[in-house]
């Protein structure tokens, strides 16, 4: 049978965002700033070091980086046993932009993939997997799950302007789509000349931030659950 909902009862019960910004800007920190207990977060770790994290007790998984296919499906297999739903409600996996050059890494190991005539092939398969990855994730029903993403600079005519930094120009053009809620993260200096962390919402002030949710000022403060509050309301 057909069931019939009205769009006024429809309630988003998950937060799903990607996290985009420099590097040193403080993305990973980020964490720190999700709502109490830390004890139901888990880190999905590409990232070489968690120092940033140093004086907390969240719980990490490290993507193993020989395998990392292999690995990123057996944690996402372990995340959907019992256990593993009782105990954890968030997921922030750190980074995309580490895990994508390790699945590159790891495709031109392989005899197959890794011969020169290839080449083209190789990034259709390495677009194959990553959006698997990513929308598998995103899509799990029982969390709300962060990604991070690198951001860097790319000449686009005369001008200097902000990218996704990931190999592979279909995953770089196709990654924003992929999510309702795009926050660029980055630092500004007030006319004192104090450091500012803010998040950007806005398409207008970024061409990487995204918000369709409608809840979030142009420029929110550094603080996840503040964001998660509006979003989820």
């Amino acid at each position: 049978m057909i069931q019939i909902k009205k769009t006024s009862d429809i309630a988003q019960r998950r937060f799903i965002a990607l996290v985009v910004g420099p590097s040193g800007v403080g993305k990973t920190s980020l964490v720190r700033t999700l709502p109490e207990p830390h004890e139901n977060i888990l880190i999905i770790s590409a990232e070489a070091g968690l120092l940033c994290l140093k004086g907390t007790n969240i719980d990490v998984v490290e993507i193993d980086p020989n395998t990392p296919t292999k690995s990123l499906e057996d944690i996402y297999e372990a995340l959907q046993t019992k256990d593993f739903k009782s105990k954890y409600k968030y997921v922030f996996i750190d980074s995309l932009t580490e895990i994508a050059q390790l699945i590159v890494a790891e495709l031109k190991r392989d005899p197959h993939w890794g011969q020169a005539k290839n080449a083209l092939q190789l990034w259709g398969k390495f677009n194959d997997i990553m959006t698997m990855i990513i929308k598998s994730y995103r899509d799990m029903g029982d969390y709300s799950v962060i990604f991070t993403c690198l951001s860097s600079q790319d000449k686009d005519g005369l001008e200097m302007v902000d990218v996704f930094n990931l190999p592979g120009s279909q995953l770089k053009s196709n990654l924003k789509a992929f999510f309702d809620l795009v926050l660029h993260y980055n630092i500004f200096v007030d006319e004192e000349g104090n450091k500012h962390r803010k998040l950007i919402t806005d398409t207008a002030e970024s061409v990487l931030a995204k918000d369709r949710s409608g809840s979030l000022e142009a420029y929110e403060e550094a603080d996840l659950s503040v964001i998660i509050n509006k979003v989820l309301g």
